[in-house]
């Protein structure tokens, strides 16, 4: 079995395409991240709470608690640098809509995607009834309400069913893994990135403006690990210290990245929080086969900070 093959298989992720109906006048922000994961957030703790406590940290089930495992979760006790952590990796990424427009009428539709990690995939359930009653409730300062329409699971970018909404019933569906590893991808000098949302990388405390592969590369290696060993089969993962070392041999080609900025108010931290960070497109050149499963392992899992509400997504050009 090749690197990648056990990649594939240590970190098994599972996309999901969740597609809403406006029911009510909704009013968004141009970047919809925070308001759809705040809101998520909100709703999912008052699905699943049990006690009502206001402190998750001193919860007598925090450890049993879906809401604790998946949105304040912790590092696995028996993980060498669990005391490193005061919060592990989320085993989810909400990937908002991408478009900019701010208002949307009845009848229109949206879409977003939905990536669950590891044991998360069996939380479907969850989210898809979280999102339900979230279009009840209401989204964004106008409190629009929604319809959830369908949710499908993305396989080789072909969408296979799994709830109908019009029957509001979850069909069921076998796990499967899309294929990371091509054989054109073996002798790729060259590939480009596009950026779909921010990407937030800090070096020294320092937000990165000018980004280069080998850093690209790092922050992406220790995301994926952290994922494998945290949520992954066996909480093992192969080791990609030896493409480190061959990162610095990746140059920039063309480098069409810009500084995008952007606020979302916190409602746990009841603040505003600035989080800009580099969109656009950026060429690199080199020696680039042996990346090329590890960056399409990062297109479903985004890289950088604030994943969990769809920074750091890019795509391969």
């Amino acid at each position: 079995m090749s690197e990648s093959e056990k990649w594939r298989t240590a970190l098994a992720t599972e996309r999901f395409r969740f597609s809403i109906r406006v029911a009510s006048l909704t009013v968004l922000p141009s970047y919809k991240g925070g308001v759809f994961r705040g809101a998520f957030g909100s709703v999912f703790r008052s699905i699943v709470c049990a006690t009502r406590a206001s402190d998750c940290q001193n919860c007598l089930v925090r450890t049993q608690c879906l809401y604790a495992v998946l949105f304040e979760p912790h590092a696995p006790p028996d993980h060498l640098d669990a005391h490193k952590f005061r919060y592990a990796p989320s085993p989810y990424v909400l990937n908002p809509p991408l478009t900019k427009r701010e208002a949307f009428r009845p009848g229109e539709t949206l879409d977003f995607e939905l990536v669950l990690i590891g044991r998360a995939v069996d939380a479907l359930p969850y989210f898809v009834y979280t999102f339900m009653e979230m279009g009840k409730r209401g989204l964004g300062r106008e409190r629009g309400r929604y319809d959830l329409r369908s949710v499908d699971v993305l396989r080789n970018g072909a969408p296979a069913q799994v709830y109908d909404g019009g029957t509001k019933t979850l069909i069921s569906f076998a796990p499967g893994l899309n294929p990371i590893s091509f054989p054109a991808d073996e002798k790729c000098s060259r590939v480009t990135l596009e950026f779909l949302t921010p990407l937030r990388l800090k070096v020294k405390g320092d937000l990165v403006t000018r980004l280069t592969f080998p850093l690209f590369f790092e922050r992406l290696a220790h995301r994926l690990t952290l994922l494998a060993a945290f949520y992954g089969r066996d909480g093992e993962a192969p080791d990609l210290a030896p493409l480190l070392a061959l990162a610095q041999e990746v140059s920039v080609d063309e480098d069409r990245l810009h500084w995008y900025d952007w606020e979302r108010y916190s409602a746990r931290q009841q603040s505003a929080m600035k989080l800009g960070g580099l969109r656009g497109k950026i060429t690199f050149s080199g020696d680039l086969g042996p990346f090329m499963p590890f960056l399409r392992l990062g297109t479903e899992v985004n890289v950088g900070q604030g994943t969990s509400f769809g920074l750091g997504r890019f795509e391969i050009g």
